[in-house]
């Protein structure tokens, strides 16, 4: 039910104009407009759900938006139309290539329909993507899309596409006034048109129903937000104008702020896991402060927004506060004045390095200069600390005890490295994995998850053995992703050279009979919600080991081969109700017949998710794979490994 009117040409210094009523669920979260610097700076309100956008644009002039497409049955959708945008932003500057990568992704499937608005100054198109997808190139003047573009041949039911019809002749009426007074000079400026905007934005030409621009919802539908946005042909004369809610009940907020900041080092945004995040990095007196500026930069990557607080310690002994400055764009507080930092609120706070004397002071409510009086104004359970001293400092008895009070508390500790006489400080990865999962709001959330990946390993002889070419990296990316998710998860993993971070646990095995050991003794002693089977265990093994080692010079060795047990087979045997993921792997086959093999699994172990893969369309870290689910979705895959394991986990929770 959105409604987005395009300005496309009209005003000669302001090429893009739109506006976006956007109408969503009601549980639907949203970050107001964000500056997002990234390989281009990107201007872009965020969903918090999925982490991307509806409408934006980037520094170079490139500007998105969609809208639902509501003509009838929507098929599962797995991949997110606004991390699509959000993307394209990101490293694309021209309409033209803009629209072939969004062609190219939506012709994969996995979206749900919608229009999708691609402008810069010089083309503009509009894709309509219903099961198949439309191009048409945007002329100068004034467009107007709904949750509704009518298609020939394609059935929309009439009630939906009469209410689409009538709010979208509504707003090219008032589209094709604006564009008339402007031909006709009474509207000169910028600020004329946007005050225009704004009251189209609180139009009630049919009362508040859905047939209005401003729409209030009722039952599970609602107007979230009004965006307005006039990229100028200089970017930094735009303009972005947000109203949370209704604009008929709420101001219009003025965030053309955003694009005039200036400063700081260029990230490119890895994932969107923290868009909308509000993190300090508070660091203490350590020489490990020199890891913070990497620390504060990845967590950017992740795209949160990054502030630093520092003692005088830190300085002291660590780096200059123009290095945090540079790493996260932000000034850096080193005292307390009277503008009240300490009591800015964070959605996490962590402390890298912490030393003894921060601990100490933390634990018994000492609150003396910036870092500790932030910590002491922040709940417990929004606070990471990452210690880092000599070793005996770490085993003081006054430190331990501390440390204990602050875990009961609900601080969340990541435990040192103990090498070379110091506890050494987390790594940095490790504390991202740590402040994603903490601010996760995932619907796996505290699920019991194991995991099973990595390769099998027979004995022929003493000295040599069968095995498969299997390394296990998939069942990293699926643990990490887990973690981050908030599950609890374990992984028993065969004989590969993988490793896995020191905070998810790892049952080392070999064989097929350790797998399927491993695998029941952890069933049955504790309650797992779902078990992923990625491991690529062995069909065959050698009838017999030969418990020396055989001679070299012989004519021909000949190896007998016996069928293995089918561990997935066992476990579904042993656990009829258990949740199961499952992994199909072929070599060189159709899609149909990866398609009906995967099928023919899911039906044998009633698994809930199939993930079928062709060994020749893996190369390194590049995975294709086919997904299929317990209630008919199809979803194809192109991407890396730790996208894959997204996608997967994204599946999960859309059947949970």
């Amino acid at each position: 039910m959105c409604t987005l009117i395009i300005l496309y040409k009209v005003l000669e210094d302001y090429p893009i104009i739109a506006l976006h009523n956007r109408y969503a669920q009601k549980e639907s979260v949203e970050y107001p407009p964000q500056r997002l610097v990234m390989k281009y700076t990107v201007f872009c309100p965020i969903e918090l759900q999925v982490k991307g956008t509806w409408i934006g644009f980037n520094e170079k002039g490139l500007f998105l938006a969609v809208t639902d497409q509501h003509s009838g049955e929507q098929k599962n959708w797995i991949k997110s139309r606004g991390v699509l945008l959000l993307n394209i932003l990101a490293n694309i500057t021209r309409s033209r290539e803009a629209k072939d990568v969004i062609i190219k992704e939506l012709s994969h499937g996995g979206y749900k329909k919608g229009n999708f608005v691609i402008l810069d100054p010089h083309e503009g198109y509009h894709i309509l993507y219903d099961e198949k997808v439309y191009v048409r190139e945007l002329k100068h003047g004034f467009h107007v899309f709904t949750n509704v573009t009518p298609i020939p041949n394609v059935k929309t039911p009439p009630d939906i596409l009469d209410r689409a019809n009538k709010r979208r002749r509504r707003a090219e009426e008032l589209a094709r006034e604006i564009v008339t007074r402007v031909a006709q000079g009474e509207i000169i400026t910028i600020e004329e048109l946007l005050d225009i905007l704004k009251k189209v934005a609180q139009d009630h030409a049919y009362g508040k129903s859905e047939l209005s621009i401003c729409y209030h919802g009722k039952d599970t539908w609602t107007m979230t937000s009004s965006t307005i946005m006039a990229v100028g042909k200089n970017i930094e004369e735009s303009r972005i104008l947000y109203c949370p809610g209704n604009p008929c009940e709420n101001k219009f907020i003025d965030y053309t702020y955003l694009v005039k900041r200036k400063g700081g080092p260029e990230v490119e945004l890895k994932s969107s896991k923290l868009l909308g995040k509000k993190i300090a990095i508070c660091l203490t007196g350590s020489v490990a402060t020199i890891l913070a500026p990497l620390l504060a930069r990845e967590l950017r990557r992740h795209g949160a927004e990054v502030h630093c607080y520092m003692t005088k310690y830190a300085i002291e002994y660590g780096i200059s506060p123009k290095v945090m400055e540079w790493a996260t764009r932000h000034e850096v507080i080193t005292e307390l004045t009277g503008r009240s930092e300490h009591l800015i609120d964070y959605d996490l706070v962590v402390v890298y390095p912490a030393s003894l004397n921060t601990i100490n002071k933390m634990a018994n409510g000492i609150a003396d200069n910036a870092v500790t009086t932030l910590c002491a104004a922040t709940p417990p359970n929004r606070l990471l600390i990452a210690p880092a001293m000599n070793l005996k400092l770490y085993f003081n008895h006054e430190l331990q005890r501390n440390l204990i009070k602050l875990r009961k508390r609900g601080v969340t500790i990541i435990e040192p490295r103990l090498e070379e006489g110091s506890a050494k400080i987390a790594r940095v990865n490790e504390v991202v994995d740590y402040t994603i999962r903490l601010l996760s709001s995932s619907k796996l959330k505290g699920k019991n998850i194991l995991i099973l990946t990595g390769p099998t390993r027979y004995a022929i002889d003493a000295v040599r053995y069968i095995v498969n070419r299997a390394s296990g990296r998939i069942g990293y990316w699926l643990a990490k992703e887990a973690f981050q998710r908030g599950c609890n998860v374990k992984v028993i993993y065969g004989p590969g050279n993988v490793e896995f971070p020191h905070y998810i646990p790892v049952i080392k095995v070999e064989t097929t009979e350790d797998y399927l050991k491993a695998t029941l003794n952890e069933l049955m002693c504790k309650i797992y919600d779902y078990v992923i089977f990625s491991a690529a265990i062995l069909d065959y093994k050698p009838d017999k080991i030969i418990k020396e080692k055989v001679k070299s010079g012989m004519s021909e060795w000949i190896i007998r081969l016996v069928p293995t047990i089918k561990v997935i087979k066992e476990v579904r045997s042993a656990f009829p109700k258990m949740n199961i993921v499952a992994f199909k792997l072929e070599y060189n086959v159709s899609r149909e017949v990866l398609l009906e093999r995967a099928r023919k699994l899911m039906d044998d172990v009633n698994a809930m998710v199939v993930i079928a893969n062709d060994i020749t369309k893996i190369r390194g870290n590049y995975h294709e794979a086919i997904i299929i689910d317990n209630r008919g979705g199809v979803h194809e895959f192109k991407g890396t490994k730790a996208e894959l394991s997204m996608t997967i986990f994204d599946i999960l929770e859309r059947l949970s």
